[in-house]
């Protein structure tokens, strides 16, 4: 795109005139300015002590009004402020780095195809993008909400689930080796298959670092099965172009009560599902007791107990094998091979009508002379 320095942003996202600082910010919004002040900066923003810089518009009064509100209903209790801001302005500064490339790629592309107003349909791009997220947010917020209000006679902080890590073998060592764009490809896509499948088997993804993924999911037999599927071949013709393989993965998983706060989870069942996830062999699951004896009953998961062993933070650790229950594997393999038959069956149909098409061409020419 031109000169950057044509584009005006604010007059793209944040509308209005820059007309109060920081102070008469909080006294317009109806807040304390110190209150403000940690709410902001835990938010991710900088510290604005200079009360002679115009650096808010009316909209952030009005957020600021909403802020207020959530203060004297009781909704924000003064101990939660920091790390809700936190959490909230984390989440939020990811999202905007990623959506920011997408504003540019589209000014980009506006600009390539001469179109003389490209602020106005980066605006609805932008638009678009925030009732997209708005509504994902909703979305995930009833889902959050249903899990809570339906566990009867517990503490709303606390819940009984199943809890793992998904971790790529040799990761470090591996991305010393790959150029930024080729890392970047790997990055996304062990994500794209963390998502399609842990959301797809009915979990959810607590965190990601990396070469790291923090699942749960309230069923323990949900939480086998997406750990299992994780493990399953699959094809990344993304990689394949650039000539990498995806690398095996670690997952270790653990049952029991867990401490949910700010979106993440604590207690000594995540800790024991971190300790399995580093013992585990390459393309292996290992579980708990707990988890064992909660899928015990499922027909189509089996366990094999392995010589327990001391971690850091516990006396023993007594780790299980989770697979496939033979019966499974067998119902698994005849499918496959149903599958190929059918595949191989297609192929030689396609083979033989392309025969017949081919053989017909030169008496159709014979006719014509």
């Amino acid at each position: 795109m031109g000169d950057a320095g044509e584009l005006d942003i604010d007059a793209l996202l944040l509308p209005g005139k820059r007309k109060y600082t920081f102070r008469e910010l909080a006294e317009q919004g109806g807040i304390d300015v110190e209150d403000l002040r940690v709410w902001w900066t835990s938010a991710g923003f900088a510290d604005l002590r200079d009360d002679d810089q115009k650096a808010f518009t009316r909209d952030d009064v009005a957020i600021v009004k909403d802020l207020a509100e959530l203060y004297h209903s009781g909704a924000v209790e003064s101990q939660d402020v920091v790390p809700a801001a936190q959490s909230l302005g984390q989440a939020m500064y990811r999202l905007a780095e990623w959506q920011s490339g997408m504003v540019k790629q589209y000014l980009d592309a506006a600009d390539d195809a001469g179109i003389k107003d490209p602020l106005g349909g980066a605006a609805k791009v932008i638009d678009r993008m925030e009732n997209l997220q708005a509504h994902i947010w909703r979305r995930h917020l009833a889902t959050a909400l249903q899990r809570i209000v339906t566990l009867e006679d517990t503490d709303a902080l606390t819940a009984r689930m199943a809890v793992g890590f998904a971790d790529m073998v040799g990761y470090t060592r591996l991305s010393r080796g790959l150029a930024v764009e080729e890392l970047n490809t790997l990055v996304a896509t062990f994500e794209a298959r963390m998502q399609s499948v842990i959301y797809g088997g009915g979990g959810w993804i607590i965190k990601g670092v990396g070469d790291e993924v923090m699942f749960a999911a309230e069923e323990p037999a949900a939480a086998a099965r997406i750990a299992l599927e994780l493990q399953a071949p699959h094809e990344y013709p993304e990689l394949d172009a650039i000539e990498i393989e995806f690398p095996q993965l670690r997952v270790g998983m653990a049952y029991g009560e867990v401490l949910q706060r700010y979106g993440d989870l604590f207690g000594s069942v995540v800790n024991l599902a971190a300790r399995l996830t580093s013992a585990a062999r390459p393309g292996t699951v290992l579980i708990d007791d707990n988890f064992t004896q909660a899928v015990a009953e499922a027909p189509d998961l089996g366990t094999k107990s392995l010589r327990a062993y001391r971690a850091r933070g516990f006396r023993a650790v007594h780790p299980h094998l989770l697979r496939y229950s033979k019966d499974a594997v067998a119902a698994m393999e005849a499918e496959a091979a149903e599958a190929a038959a059918a595949e191989a069956a297609a192929a030689e149909a396609a083979a033989a009508e392309e025969a017949v098409e081919t053989d017909a061409q030169p008496v159709e020419k014979s006719k014509k002379k």
